[in-house]
């Protein structure tokens, strides 16, 4: 409950220097803002909420808590993004495609006149609850079915925040500029809060291809 919230408000950080294009006190300003860094501290708070919530109903997970070699922790890595992709792209999907996006207010995420980093927290708490449910269903199992190795857990939420932090972010220096094919959901996802429709995929674009372009072309 307490890496992501603290992934969140590194990368936010990092990027909010980067969007200030140079101008040393915005950039000041920007990190010391207490308005917008209540966002992270909402945001942890909703995290372990989420956390304790899930653990009423659903046993908690087992992990591996010995040391990995370098293969399985990155397998275990990248499972667990590409399976939280899969998970919220159907959701995601669901918000704008259904009722869901009403019942969990997600219009709200897309209200900003201006999409930044900080923007990425900017949601609903039924908005982030499923977000939160994403990433628990993600990190219950590794790719094999075996307790996932408490390191891996660990490195996935320094990623996924960091990819959902630069999805948002107002700058050229993003990951997924850099990686465009790879990561097109991710270097487009600035797009689809201007008009709401594909990528739903946070991350990739793979899932759009198959699911949600077809439906536009056609």
């Amino acid at each position: 409950p307490f890496v992501a919230p603290a992934a969140f408000a590194l990368w936010i950080n990092v990027f909010r220097v980067l969007e200030s294009r140079g101008d040393a006190r915005q950039a000041l300003r920007a990190v010391f803002d207490v308005r917008k860094s209540t966002r992270v501290l909402r945001a942890g708070a909703c995290y372990a909420v989420g956390v304790a919530a899930f653990r009423r109903v659903a046993p908690a997970a087992a992990v591996d808590w010995r040391c990995p070699t370098i293969a399985a922790f990155l397998a275990e890595v990248v499972y667990g993004v590409v399976l939280y992709a899969l998970i919220f792209f159907a959701l995601h999907k669901l918000m704008h495609e259904s009722r869901v996006g009403r019942l969990a207010r997600h219009g709200r995420h897309h209200a900003a006149a201006r999409v930044t980093a900080a923007g990425v927290l900017d949601h609903s708490l039924a908005d982030g609850a499923l977000q939160v449910l994403a990433n628990i269903l993600a990190q219950r199992r590794g790719p094999l079915g075996a307790p996932k190795n408490f390191l891996a857990r660990l490195a996935h939420n320094v990623v996924v925040t960091y990819l959902l932090t630069d999805s948002h972010a107002d700058t050229p220096y993003r990951l997924s500029r850099a990686f465009p094919r790879l990561l097109r959901g991710a270097r487009d996802h600035r797009a689809h809060h201007g008009h709401g429709g594909p990528p739903y995929q946070q991350f990739f674009g793979h899932l759009d291809a198959l699911f949600s372009e077809r439906k536009v072309l056609s």
